[in-house]
């Protein structure tokens, strides 16, 4: 036998035994096989749900934490929690029993959370369960916010829209302004439309700059009269498209035909004319450039008042300063109408500086408490079209300068927003906005409805330390908008 037969010879019967030996290992290795392999399953699932139960009580902690600015309550803190932490779990298919424990600590909330989950393939090992535990904590600054809401209240904003801007702005404040009276939030309104209306109450407040009240007596109103007129007309109201604030509308008016007979011959007939008398309706005008974008030197160059025959923006309510009650800003945002008349244009300007001015702890107004790292301010402005006007008067008229030498309205005419040079008016714009960011204002900007490519970058780049552009195109986009500024807002004051 060769030595090649002879080796095979030995291995085979070699193998033939060594079977039933391996059979034995292999049969007491598999069970810890099996085990540490399932093991990574286990360990897999098991993770999934602990990320899932830490996004619940991160979510828990921040809903708590947020109710902790209205409530010191416990019980109402742990029922806010468990109801967004299990609302977040919803989806989650994880069917385990959670213990959630809310804690009030001196300046926040804490949360935590355990569970255990069952295994699987560790149970082959005596493993039945991994435990599972989630902490989260919010603390609750002293921050004091201060918030100007700059709101558009032009013809345009008329009807479906200004309800729309109504019901947003009002779920803002109440997400703000949980409680009756905030002790660490104020909120002031500044509704626009080419002009801002300061309230009549606020006449001497510093800074301010409003004329007496005059008379001018009128010569009589002499016109030609034709008392023998036989001349008879059918009439019927036409409709017409006009535009009122860059809106594109339908107007009506009188259209007379069918006409017959006469009028006659004319005779001149003269009627007294009660003196024109000039009041302040509340509404403001502007300073000279530069100062009608910043916000300085109110002791030597105060703002002026508007003096007008009627109140030609009677529908625009007056601005509401700075306040920590919620009925009083609710109420006026309530009462918000918009003027449905050739007097109700867009310049967003005005709206921008009594913003500035009601965050500033300047004159006018010192309701606003000093710029610094724990006093945050905030300027939310909303407009739903370009700017339609801007300084001046346009084509000034001998009117205008009749009732300037009878000692009428300021004497500078760039004082009035009736001109319509808008490249100005954007200048200006984005001028306020750079100022009011450099005094680290956080400013959100919202386009709602606009098709103004060119108002729109302005506004996008009027948003900044913080704040942000959205553009609304419809009810439900501008709901989520003022959503979206209030939760960043209660973030201000909410830190992990």
């Amino acid at each position: 036998m060769s030595e090649l037969k002879i080796f095979k010879y030995f291995l085979s019967h070699f193998v033939r035994d060594e079977e039933g030996v391996v059979a034995v290992i292999f049969a007491v290795l598999l069970l810890p096989i099996i085990a540490f392999s399932g093991a990574a399953i286990d360990y897999s699932q098991a993770t999934s749900v602990k990320n899932q139960i830490q996004v619940a009580t991160d979510a828990a902690a921040l809903a708590a934490g947020s109710a902790s600015l209205e409530t010191s309550d416990i019980e109402l803190l742990e029922e806010v929690a468990k109801k967004v932490f299990n609302q977040s779990m919803i989806n989650s298919g994880f069917a385990g029993i959670i213990d959630i424990e809310v804690t009030q600590i001196t300046d926040g909330v804490q949360v935590s959370a355990n569970t255990t989950v069952p295994t699987g393939f560790l149970k082959l090992i005596g493993l039945d369960y991994l435990d599972i535990s989630s902490f989260s904590e919010i603390v609750v600054s002293a921050t004091q916010i201060e918030i100007a809401l700059v709101l558009d209240n032009t013809f345009s904003m008329d009807g479906s829209k200004l309800k729309a801007l109504k019901k947003s702005s009002e779920l803002l404040v109440n997400s703000v302004m949980p409680k009756d009276e905030s002790d660490n939030v104020k909120l002031a309104l500044v509704p626009f439309t080419q002009v801002v209306n300061i309230g009549k109450e606020n006449k001497n407040e510093p800074g301010i700059d409003v004329p007496n009240n005059i008379t001018i007596p009128q010569p009589p109103a002499c016109r030609n009269t034709y008392p023998n007129s036989t001349r008879k007309c059918d009439r019927k109201k036409v409709t017409y498209q006009c535009v009122t604030d860059g809106v594109a509308s339908t107007c009506t008016r009188w259209k007379y035909y069918n006409c017959t007979g006469s009028r006659g011959d004319p005779v001149w007939k003269c009627t007294p004319r009660s003196p024109y008398k000039f009041r302040w309706f509340g509404n403001m005008g502007s300073r000279d450039y530069p100062l009608n974008t910043k916000d300085i030197s109110y002791d030597t160059d105060k703002v002026p008042g508007l003096l007008t025959r009627w109140n030609l923006y009677w529908a625009l309510r007056p601005i509401t300063r700075l306040t920590n009650k919620k009925d009083v800003v609710l109420k006026a945002i309530g009462d918000m109408r918009t003027t449905r008349s050739s007097h109700s244009y867009t310049y967003i300007p005005a709206g921008l500086i009594w913003g500035w001015r009601l965050l500033s702890n300047k004159a006018p107004f010192t309701d606003a408490k000093p710029y610094s790292d724990v006093n945050t301010k905030v300027m939310v402005i909303l407009t739903d079209g370009a700017n339609t006007r801007s300084t001046g008067i346009r084509n000034s008229t001998q009117n205008y300068t009749w009732m300037l030498n009878q000692g009428a309205l300021p004497s500078n005419k760039k004082s009035w927003h009736y001109g319509d040079d808008i490249d100005e008016a954007n200048n200006l714009t984005q001028k306020l906005c750079k100022n009011i960011k450099k005094e680290n204002i956080i400013v959100y900007t919202i386009a709602f409805d606009v098709t103004d490519s060119k108002i729109k970058k302005i506004l996008q780049k009027c948003a900044g330390n913080g704040g942000e552009y959205f553009d609304a195109s419809s009810e439900s986009e501008l709901e989520a908008a003022f959503k979206s500024i209030s939760k960043e807002l209660l973030d201000l004051r909410l830190t992990k």
